[in-house]
């Protein structure tokens, strides 16, 4: 029988991305071993001797605890990377024997890695709408600054869920790089409404918005992440375009793409005007991701790569 250490990051998407990833090296009948990255003992892990190693590498922290790990690790285990973005993971793995990255990454011709999901987590019954405009992530990058006072502007309020420290750190930075006013900065403030750190939960506000936003921050994704939690959840998704995004999902009817910020206010009040189609839409949306978008297909096919043959179940 394989066996699998899950390194679990410090950062909530990557603990949900990575515990679902688990559960599927344990339907590939892998003895599956999970760890956080501040229990790492190399000891213990070099008794254990596992044959692959996964590590998803986003937003962690504590990066010098992962290294410092594996320079006392003396096994040769296979080591499974995965990240949205290149940069993320350490230069060291993709010199190290036995290492395989898989990444999505607009700037790199060598992006292998699809976000997906697993929808079960982020099923919720839609019971009305609690929310018209809402953003869940991290505000504080100056073009996702640009797009949230322009839309308060607009409508005078959006729902906006994140870490207290990135709410008001992106307020800092309106009010230092004058994106804002003072009238509109007390708006801005009210707009915040506490950080989620649980997929029902999230999935509920996803469901229960009129709008869903995903926005671009200074590290361009091809498929954020935060996609695949909005229509999981049956959450109507409006997204920057990009190729890869359409590739995988019809624009309009999985899902509505915007160019600008002026074309993303226009799509935000037609959808607003017509919550019947923005309905339809979601839920065309949902359907492709659970048929299309699964921890199970993504994990057959990078085991399919680290052994040269299909792994069966």
């Amino acid at each position: 029988m394989y066996k699998a250490l899950i390194i679990i990051p410090d950062n909530n998407k990557g603990r949900f991305i990575t515990k679902g990833f688990s559960r599927c090296f344990k339907e590939f009948s892998f003895f599956t071993f999970e760890k956080k990255i501040y229990d790492l003992n190399p000891d213990e892990i070099n008794k254990m001797n596992p044959d692959i190693i996964f590590i998803f590498w986003s937003g962690i922290s504590q990066k010098e605890i992962i290294l410092d790990f594996f320079n006392k690790y003396t096994k040769n285990s296979k080591i499974l990377n995965c990240s949205e973005l290149k940069k993320d993971i350490p230069e060291i793995f993709y010199e190290k024997q036995n290492s395989y990255c898989f990444y999505s990454d607009s700037g790199s011709k060598n992006n292998m890695y699809i976000p997906c999901i697993n929808p079960k987590d982020y099923k919720t019954k839609f019971s009305g709408y609690k929310y018209t405009i809402t953003f869940a992530g991290n505000p504080a990058f100056l073009t996702r600054e640009k797009i949230l006072s322009s839309l308060l502007y607009q409508y005078g309020h959006i729902n906006i869920f994140c870490r207290s420290y990135d709410f008001y750190k992106s307020l800092d930075d309106m009010y230092k790089n004058k994106i804002m006013n003072d009238e509109y900065i007390d708006l801005y403030k009210n707009c915040y409404k506490g950080y989620i750190d649980s997929q029902l939960e999230l999935s509920q506000i996803y469901s229960s918005s009129k709008i869903n936003l995903d926005m671009e921050n200074d590290n361009k994704k091809e498929i954020n992440y935060r996609c695949m939690e909005i229509l999981a959840s049956g959450g109507f998704l409006i997204a920057p375009y990009t190729k890869k995004l359409i590739k995988y999902f019809d624009d309009g009817c999985d899902l509505e793409t915007y160019t600008s910020i002026d074309n993303l206010i226009d799509k935000i009040n037609f959808y607003l005007k017509n919550l019947n189609i923005a309905k339809l839409i979601s839920a065309r949306g949902r359907k492709n991701v659970v048929n299309n978008f699964s921890f199970y297909d993504r994990l057959k096919t990078m085991l399919k790569v680290v052994y040269g043959k299909n792994i069966s179940n």
